[in-house]
């Protein structure tokens, strides 16, 4: 079944964890049900909880519950504005209407962190480079990296970044995140090296940590890095790109 198909026609989700990334329960409303062919579900709310595989950022998983039924959500998509989870009845039959949305804390506890760590990390790196390197792409699930344009820099670098960033930690700072005008971007983001490639018709999502500019993200964060436990490199890679940095937290 096409995502497009079985969003059409319905608003867009209201993404709470952009505006709550603590929230681990709330009420919503069933507004679309479509069996599939291994007898799970595709189900669509008015408002979810539930970070969809993007961005580098891993689904959530968690549960729907309805009177009388239990869905387990496997995982949560992204289509033309529209939140689609997807799982399996563990109770009852499930139906449009009332319901109650649950993550699962403990992934995307970790998701959180390890996606703060790794703004921090680019930012830390700027720092020791004098200059803003370019992500090509990151994953905060299992096996954490960062990939970056370019030539990379020496190891030297790379461990007085990673020490930069733990001596931060320890200290802690604010991590905030608020919707920018489209007349705002350009003088928010002076330090982006690819911000022609930014949508610029409508507001953008800026994640900031206190001391540092803001980066467009529309993830999940900690309110303070300090939760994100000490951050560690892992080996340095090539990438088709340019390289790839590997990395973990530990809380």
């Amino acid at each position: 079944m096409k995502l497009a198909d079985l969003v059409r026609g319905l608003p867009a989700t209201r993404l709470l964890y952009q505006d709550d990334s603590y929230l681990r329960e709330t009420s919503c409303t069933l507004l679309r049900v479509e069996p599939d062919e291994r007898r799970a579900y595709y189900v669509i709310t008015d408002q979810s909880i539930f970070h969809p595989k993007s961005g580098g950022q891993p689904s959530d998983i968690g549960r729907i519950t309805g009177d009388s039924f239990a869905l387990e959500v496997k995982k949560a998509m992204f289509s033309e504005g529209v939140v689609i989870h997807w799982g399996k009845i563990v109770e009852g039959e499930v139906h449009t209407g009332p319901a109650n949305l649950s993550i699962d804390w403990g992934p995307r506890y970790r998701y959180m962190r390890r996606h703060t760590a790794a703004h921090l990390f680019d930012s830390c790196l700027a720092a020791v480079m004098g200059r803003r390197l370019e992500s090509t792409d990151s994953w905060v699930g299992d096996d954490s990296y960062v990939g970056y344009r370019g030539a990379s820099p020496n190891i030297e670098q790379l461990r007085t970044a990673e020490k930069m960033e733990n001596e931060l930690i320890e200290k802690g700072a604010d991590v905030t995140a608020r919707v920018v005008e489209r007349n705002e971007i350009a003088s928010l983001l002076t330090e982006f090296p690819s911000l022609d490639r930014l949508p610029t018709d409508k507001g953008l999502r800026i994640v900031t940590i206190e001391g540092f500019q803001g980066i467009p993200c529309g993830g999940t964060h900690v309110r303070n890095i300090s939760e994100i436990g000490r951050f560690q490199l892992k080996p340095i890679s090539p990438s088709d790109k340019g390289f790839r940095v590997d990395f973990d937290t530990v809380p």
